[in-house]
């Protein structure tokens, strides 16, 4: 197959949840010997067309298009605006070789001017939104008036899409309500079974909480930040926070046991600092399937998350705590909980690397979603 890969980047050149399922996908793609056309931008100083994080086998079958992503000064709603130009600079990139790409899978708005210029010879199109947070409670006025028009631009390009991707959980739910269901691909996020750790972090006396991810106000940092300073008054509480990802200075906590390590882009430096922890601490108000809570499961920790996005289908009681909010006295709360219960802890982790074995791994997770693609194709 000739698959065109529409993304606002891939992981390492742009980090995030989503670069991370879009530099997955195009690997597996590449390595199960399909053609990619690879669309994609960078915001990092390395260079996007080199792709070192592919084999050369892989390589040889992906054409990489770098395409700049027209960021604009700031001003309302700039990213409905930004996404659109992005859409259209990539549908000038794609139209020589529409003709002979078999189906197209988009990120976000990627796909925007394609979908607007749709014809009976245009390949099949599907579009995955993600978390779709534009849904979701975020407790901030920006977000609340930013997420009306977010929406109204989501519809239409899921309105012309042929298909819509989701995770599962409350992912699906949501989407039943914006399209219909026979439209729905269910396919979960995944990670590379190179994230599996071989041997479990045993508990120690001091419990290693961590966060990773970065600084946006839908991930409750300030809530967690609040719960943090709850428990840190308790001087008969025994452990440590360490934040990975680009926290700014006003939102840190000025103690010895909590720690921040700044963005990371190196797999290897993440997987170090995350093994060492025990539980991942994941409070958002809007999220999709978090590789973050997928990578932090695999290397063996247990899981302190809200009921968000698709979040269920990877946490329950088997190996975490699922919040019903990410308020800060129920984030203390679940900490608290796991601290005064750390010699039930071991099982929860074991729990959490079961899980990511049995349903979240890229090789068959990926297959999954090409026969899918493989179904789909016009004759």
């Amino acid at each position: 197959m000739r698959i065109a890969l529409l993304t606002d980047g891939i992981f390492p050149y742009v980090v995030g949840g989503m670069q991370k399922h879009a530099y997955h996908l195009a690997k597996q793609l590449a390595k199960n010997n399909h053609t990619v056309y690879l669309f994609h931008c960078n915001e990092s100083s390395r260079d996007a067309s080199k792709l070192e994080l592919f084999t050369e086998e892989e390589r040889k079958n992906i054409r990489s298009f770098v395409i700049p992503f027209p960021h604009k000064s700031y001003y309302p709603l700039h990213y409905i605006t930004e996404s659109r130009l992005y859409s259209k600079a990539i549908y000038q990139a794609l139209l020589p070789i529409l003709p002979e790409t078999d189906f197209v899978f988009a990120q976000g708005f990627c796909t925007w001017e394609l979908l607007n210029n749709k014809t009976e010879q245009t390949p099949p199109i599907a579009v995955h939104f993600h978390g779709l947070e534009m849904y979701q409670e975020i407790p901030e006025l920006k977000a609340k008036i930013s997420s009306f028009f977010l929406r109204n631009a989501v519809q239409k390009n899921l309105d012309m899409a042929d298909y819509a991707i989701s995770y599962g959980g409350n992912i699906t739910t949501l989407l039943k309500q914006i399209v219909p269901a026979e439209k729905i691909w269910e396919v979960p996020g995944c990670i590379s079974d190179t994230w599996l750790t071989k041997e479990i972090k045993p508990v120690g006396t001091k419990l290693e909480f961590v966060f990773l991810g970065r600084y946006e106000r839908r991930k409750g940092i300030p809530e967690l930040n609040e719960a943090l300073k709850k428990l840190l008054a308790d001087t008969s509480l025994s452990f440590n926070f360490t934040f990975i990802g680009n926290i700014p200075d006003e939102h840190k906590i000025n103690s010895a046991q909590v720690q921040y390590k700044g963005k990371l882009d190196n797999e290897s430096d993440i997987s170090k600092l995350v093994s060492a922890c025990d539980i991942l601490v994941s409070p958002s108000y809007a999220e999709g399937m978090p590789v973050s809570i997928m990578e932090a499961m695999a290397q063996g920790l247990a899981i302190i998350a809200t009921n968000v996005g698709s979040v269920s289908t990877l946490v329950d009681s088997s190996n975490g705590w699922l919040l019903p909010t990410p308020y800060p006295e129920v984030i203390a709360l679940a900490m608290r909980s796991a601290i005064k219960e750390k010699d039930n802890l071991q099982v929860k982790k074991e729990a959490s690397v079961k899980k990511i074995k049995e349903g979240f791994l890229l090789e068959p997770t990926t297959n999954k979603l090409i026969g899918l693609i493989q179904q789909h194709i016009k004759s």
